[in-house]
């Protein structure tokens, strides 16, 4: 009897375990400590990134949470930032964004013309740099049609290495 309730505990207690970590995963990335003393800041190489909470101002769809790894390169403040997978870039020019890293805030961004009414598009990223393993921040982009036609978007995104 007191095996069998043993191992009925013991049943329970892993499942229990097992929700816990599938919930854990679906929650936000939140830093538990300040952002790294930059100069120990090492960003280059591949990152996975999730964005999420997208809105949109316009007439255009918001569009879905998507996911995928960017890679960075650069260094002495100058960084290139390059969306590998998980997003579809017309132009590709418009998955390449440049900029600096000033302390810990990482800012990045491009434009291009991207249809053949000459229709333009701009991208930033607003990056924290909290770690040489986590960086999160904001996005937002902007088409501007000639016609006056225009819409924003604007999005959570988190990167992560080491998975």
């Amino acid at each position: 009897m007191k095996r069998t309730i043993l191992c009925s505990f013991v049943l329970l207690a892993l499942i229990f375990a097992g929700s816990v970590s599938m919930a854990q995963d679906d929650l936000p990335l939140v830093p538990l400590t300040s952002p790294i003393d930059p100069a120990l800041i090492n960003i280059v190489g591949t990152w996975n990134y999730t964005a999420s909470a997208s809105s949109v101002t316009g007439m255009c769809p918001a569009g879905p949470p998507g996911s995928g790894t960017i890679t960075i390169t650069g260094g002495g403040g100058n960084y290139t930032l390059v969306f590998v997978s998980g997003r579809t870039c017309s132009p590709a020019s418009m998955c390449t964004f440049t900029g600096t890293l000033s302390g810990n805030n990482l800012l990045v961004s491009n434009a291009d013309t991207v249809d053949d009414e000459g229709g333009s598009a701009s991208n930033a990223l607003n990056l924290t740099v909290y770690n040489n393993g986590m960086i999160t921040g904001n996005g937002s982009s902007s088409y501007i049609h000639p016609e006056g036609f225009e819409c924003h978007w604007s999005y959570s995104i988190d990167l992560t290495r080491g998975k």
